[in-house]
């Protein structure tokens, strides 16, 4: 049947994409490769929407989709109809909880990439953590700053394929 075989192409795709995700939004807890007070992190990275939007809540529509290449399901009550119904019914459903996560992470990336990540700033001789899009004190070719900023930009890429996809 060729909508298992394009079910388990989809399975196959998204899962990769969820693990860069997740790996992104983890990176974003250490910034410039240093663990830093969880003070000093931006309130959107813990909203996990790298994690728990386009990894966890993606990987069941994932996993569901490469179940659907072996669904030879003799059906239920004695109606074979009956198994493959539910498998595509199992299979909307779960894709609606996928598009739901990757939509999550979109939105956090956004309002995150909007915000800005939580730079260390020296002004009048203090040290200030504050987010440079919002306050625009700090130096846009910073290191820290460049790669915050990608790996958001990364999982909210990541966040819209997936919501094409499933």
């Amino acid at each position: 049947m060729c909508s298992g075989s394009f079910a388990k192409c989809l399975g196959i795709t998204l899962i990769p994409l969820s693990i860069v995700c997740v790996l992104c939004n983890i990176l974003l807890f250490f910034p410039g490769g240093k663990p830093v007070a969880k003070e000093h992190i931006t309130e959107q990275v813990w909203y996990f929407g790298g994690i728990l939007g386009s990894g966890v809540l993606m990987i069941f529509p994932a996993l569901v989709f490469l179940g659907l290449k072996n669904n030879d399901c003799c059906g239920c009550c004695g109606n074979e109809s009956c198994g493959r119904r539910f498998a595509m019914l199992s299979s909307i459903l779960f894709a609606a909880v996928g598009v739901v996560g990757a939509g999550y992470s979109v939105i956090v990336s956004a309002v995150a990439i909007n915000h800005g990540p939580k730079c260390l700033v020296f002004q009048n001789n203090t040290e200030l953590w504050t987010t440079p899009f919002s306050n625009g004190v700090k130096d846009p070719s910073d290191p820290v700053l460049q790669l915050s900023v990608k790996m958001e930009f990364i999982y909210s890429g990541f966040g819209r394929w997936q919501q094409l996809l499933v």
